[in-house]
């Protein structure tokens, strides 16, 4: 009786034994399968390697020689604390006297775009900038080393009716020298939102040295 009794001990202790080992193994088995706490998922650490850095696309530098080639307008540098639609305005606009080596004159900044347009005889540089809404010309005088600015929206506006009123927000008025009548008289192409929206444009053209408007 006593060893039935020390067999059915043994039986129990052999079995317990026997399930705590089994549930050992399978803790160890879950505890592979479950990824480590630190390790950083897929899509996360293909986020983390692409660059939040802005991309600053560098301007390149406008020239323009005079029809002797005495003299070289510029635009050139970036302006990299602004910009609008990606676009960033020059540095700067220049001219040089090429001979001399010298800066005749120069303003900053430049535009978000630049175009040069000399009168026949390269005593004068007609130069259209642009900002985000405006288009804006001015002539520079290579001799008297001076700026000529046009007649402003208001003027020009002045010679229509008011069918053609620039919008009071928004007029978005862009003024291009085009080209040049002669060495003296510059073309000036224009247009504005008028103020129901619609686009109004026309030409005219302007004395340099008298600063009267040819119509």
């Amino acid at each position: 009786m006593r060893n039935a009794r020390e067999i059915v001990i043994f039986i129990f202790i052999f079995l317990t034994v026997l399930l705590m080992a089994g549930c050992l193994k399978e803790t160890d088995t879950i505890a592979a399968n479950v990824p480590a706490t630190d390790t950083v998922p897929a899509d996360t650490a293909k986020l983390d390697s692409v660059s939040t850095d802005v991309i600053i696309r560098e301007n390149e530098t406008i020239t323009s020689l005079s029809p002797d080639g005495k003299y070289r307008a510029e635009a050139y540098g970036t302006v990299t604390t602004i910009t609008a639609g990606g676009f960033y305005p020059y540095e700067g606009i220049r001219i040089y006297d090429i001979e001399r080596n010298e800066v005749l004159w120069e303003m900053e900044p430049g535009g978000y775009t630049v175009s040069f347009i000399w009168s026949p005889d390269g005593k004068c540089v007609g130069i259209y900038y642009t900002g985000r809404i405006w288009g804006e010309s001015i002539v520079v005088d290579i001799e008297k080393k001076q700026q000529i600015s046009l007649p402003k929206l208001e003027e020009i506006a002045s010679f229509y009716g008011e069918d053609v009123k620039p919008q009071e927000d928004r007029p978005d008025p862009y003024f291009e020298i085009s080209g040049w009548e002669n060495s003296e008289t510059a073309v000036v192409d224009f247009r504005w939102t008028k103020a129901n929206g619609d686009e109004f444009s026309g030409r005219y053209l302007y004395n340099v040295k008298t600063k009267e408007i040819v119509r």
